[in-house]
């Protein structure tokens, strides 16, 4: 009898020991709009969904802040050997979560395949075709060549995360998407359709807070701001202005992510036909439009307009430019001057849902041109067909809502890659203007680099490439359960985030 009674204390010891255990494990729970389309394969987009989703697996050489300000990761120094060549020294101690350690082969490694034609289809590649090899001179010193000059290598860096060699070798591609392995803080350990669970990666060399990250996949703002009011996530990303209020008062609060990229209109100015071909339709369209109130009466006031295609944290931002100043009769008189006295019609492709009241801000941009007598057919799309159509050229209408995206590296440059001539299926071509450019990319003069990438942003703002709104902002919801919430840029800092034990 006695021995029964000692057996049940026993068990209701290690029960309680058990539950203890788990009452004392921290959660961090996050909603998205979406889960990465190619899971864990962290080569195929720089897109913000799939940024801020694998820094939480991956790391890249290098990193940065909300300044602007290149900051040693993985690499922890660096310095040119001449014009085309590197030496990066790297991070000594450092494994993947697999237990394979971190080393130059595996940066060498990760920059092989983007460099080789199977890399073709990803986007990361496109980023970086300015590079020419690796070689490694020891086991913690990589030498890096490229092309050309380029002194702003150590920025694009920031944009490869590095995968674990022998894995990645072994397994190929598709089956490391499934199953990816770096040196970041947490590891994988489930994917759903609708959720990815990650447990904390201890032997990180950025060890988390937390022992677990989940991250749930909610396509519309509404369920991710229920979701959080719930205690069902922390952190919710990406929803409207319009909630501020209704989030402090429950005790939560408010985080702006730092801008890195200009919200525009982008118009179709190459097919015939199009009225955006002509400079003074487009220069209309940035008179007519009142960005001031989108921005005070639709974005809470937590953006400013946007004079460039550079946000202000951006290599290329020139301070000085103004924007456009809303002046409807102007714009009236430049579309009478360029033969459309009474205005035209198109359509406008928009993704909904992807940014705070991106909706919203489509449907005010109509009204004001409206105004002048242009009639704007808004369709909405999904992001990824927005992807597409800018990649491949397969626009229904004659303008999209879109951005200049420079993250992960902010260099303007990367954005004019995609609104210039040198696009596989350009919608904006200025030959006048590509020389700039060139020059900028080939200068080792960082001095001269900037100078160069400021003129040309003058005058895609001068032409009125695009109809310039604002810096895009990404509004997340953070629950007050959260003690710590630092990102830098889209760069979700995991190992940084911690919450309080229990719900």
């Amino acid at each position: 009898m006695k021995t029964m009674r000692f057996i049940t204390v026993l068990t209701g010891l290690v029960i309680a020991a058990a539950n203890s255990s788990i009452a004392a494990e921290k959660v961090l729970r996050l909603g998205f709009t979406a889960l990465p389309t190619s899971k864990g394969n962290p080569f195929r987009s720089t897109a913000t969904t799939s940024y801020t989703f694998f820094t939480a697996l991956f790391d890249p050489l290098t990193q940065i802040d909300d300044q602007g300000k290149v900051h040693p990761w993985l690499a922890i120094e660096w310095a040119p050997e001449n014009e085309t060549t590197w030496r990066f020294k790297l991070r000594p101690g450092v494994t993947f979560s697999n237990g394979e350690p971190f080393d130059a082969s595996a940066v060498k490694t990760s920059l092989d395949f983007l460099l080789s034609d199977a890399a073709l289809a990803q986007t990361v590649a496109r980023d970086i075709e300015f590079i020419a090899g690796a070689r490694v001179i020891d086991a913690l010193t990589i030498e890096i060549v490229t092309k050309s000059p380029n002194i702003l290598l150590p920025r694009y860096l920031a944009g490869i995360n590095i995968v674990a060699p022998k894995h990645f070798t072994a397994v190929g591609l598709d089956a490391f998407a499934q199953t990816p392995v770096g040196t970041g803080p947490f590891k994988l350990e489930e994917w759903s359709p609708e959720k990815v669970t990650m447990s904390a990666f201890k032997g990180s060399w950025r060890a988390p807070k937390v022992d677990q990250l989940v991250i749930l996949a909610l396509p519309d703002s509404t369920s991710r701001l229920q979701a959080l009011e719930t205690g069902r996530v922390d952190v919710a990303t990406n929803i409207s202005t319009d909630d501020k209020g209704r989030l402090e008062a429950a005790g939560n609060r408010f985080h702006r992510r730092n801008p890195t990229r200009v919200m525009v209109v982008s118009f179709e100015t190459i097919r015939a036909g199009s009225p955006f071909r002509d400079v003074r339709v487009r220069q209309a369209m940035n008179y007519a439009v009142n960005r001031q109130s989108i921005v005070d009466n639709l974005l809470g006031g937590l953006t400013v307009l946007a004079s460039q295609p550079a946000a202000p944290a951006v290599v290329g931002y020139a301070p000085d430019l103004k924007p456009y100043p809303y002046d409807p009769q102007k714009a009236r008189a430049l579309l009478k001057d360029a033969g459309y006295a009474n205005g035209f019609s198109f359509v406008m492709e928009v993704p909904n849902g992807q940014l705070a009241n991106d909706g919203a801000v489509a449907q005010q941009i109509a009204a004001d041109l409206a105004a002048i007598g242009v009639k704007v057919d808004i369709r909405e799309i999904d992001f990824a067909q927005v992807v597409r159509n800018m990649s491949l050229g397969n626009w229904k209408g004659l303008a999209m809502y879109t951005d200049f995206a420079t993250a992960p590296s902010l260099d303007l440059m990367r954005a004019f890659i995609r609104h210039s001539c040198g696009w596989a299926s350009p919608w904006f071509c200025d030959p006048t203007i590509e020389p700039v450019i060139a020059e900028a990319e080939r200068t080792f003069d960082l001095d001269r680099r900037i100078q160069l990438t400021q003129k040309a942003s003058q005058h895609y703002r001068d032409v009125a490439a695009s109809l310039f709104l604002y810096p895009g902002i990404s509004l997340d919801g953070i629950a007050a359960r959260v003690t710590v919430w630092q990102p830098w840029n889209d760069n979700f800092m995991y190992h940084l985030a911690d919450v309080k034990q229990g719900p």
